[in-house]
């Protein structure tokens, strides 16, 4: 991270938690960060490159990166929330994934740059990783909450499909696209045409915003899904 131009100045801990039920996170503490990683992590792959990628997450809380800005993202966040009128934990928890999606990615902008200076995650690896985050099946609606998990599926196959664009990784034998346009064809018109506006916001992703822009923009990607989800 410091050869890379990127050194955190703050203390990291790291532990394993055997029941986390995902790959890790990190946190702020009083006295520097703590790296949280999943006992399943210690046996899916490489660690460093989990590693790695939430020591990006603490350079960008340390540096003060607006996509690390808690009270801005909980601001525009709630603002959402309140006027679209989302008040059942599954809409608060796609909300929250998208918020995340964001983070993952400016996280990421740094991550793969390391990668490539230390070898820890190679273009072949990154594109397993990703393919694997690609579900092709969509959910069959029966409820609000089908439809938002959909919406979720949607955002983690905008997610891998991005990151793969902008770290400019091979897609071996088009597997990761053939998988998207299998879960597009699968899913009503309505969220099939609003595919390219995610995608899109997620791939253009720009490091150099203001945060009246970025605001605006983050306000705009989550009210579009919370009115995707309207019936």
């Amino acid at each position: 991270m410091r050869d890379s131009g990127y050194e955190i100045k703050g203390k990291i801990e790291v532990s394993v938690d055997s029941k986390l039920p995902f790959m890790g996170y990190s946190t702020q503490r009083q006295e520097g960060h703590i790296i949280v990683v999943a006992g399943v992590a210690l046996n899916s792959g490489p660690i460093e490159g989990l590693l790695v990628h939430e020591m990006c997450h603490i350079y960008r809380t340390e540096a003060g990166h607006l996509s690390h800005n808690t009270q801005l993202l909980n601001r525009v966040g709630t603002r959402v929330i309140h006027e679209n009128e989302l008040d059942k934990d599954y809409q608060i928890r796609i909300i929250q994934q998208a918020v995340n999606h964001v983070q993952d990615l400016y996280a990421d902008d740094l991550a793969f740059q390391v990668f490539r200076r230390g070898g820890a995650f190679t273009p072949e690896q990154a594109h397993s990783f990703f393919l694997d985050w690609i579900n092709d099946t969509p959910i069959k609606e029966k409820s609000s909450k089908d439809r938002w998990q959909n919406v979720g599926i949607m955002l983690n196959n905008c997610f891998a499909v991005s990151n793969l664009a902008r770290h400019k990784i091979p897609d071996i034998d088009g597997q990761v696209e053939n998988a998207v346009q299998r879960f597009l064809s699968r899913i009503d018109g309505r969220m099939r045409s609003e595919f390219a506006y995610f995608r899109g916001f997620m791939t253009n992703l720009n490091e150099d915003i203001t945060q009246d822009q970025f605001e605006k923009d983050l306000a705009e990607y989550l009210t579009r899904i919370a009115l995707l989800n309207k019936q």
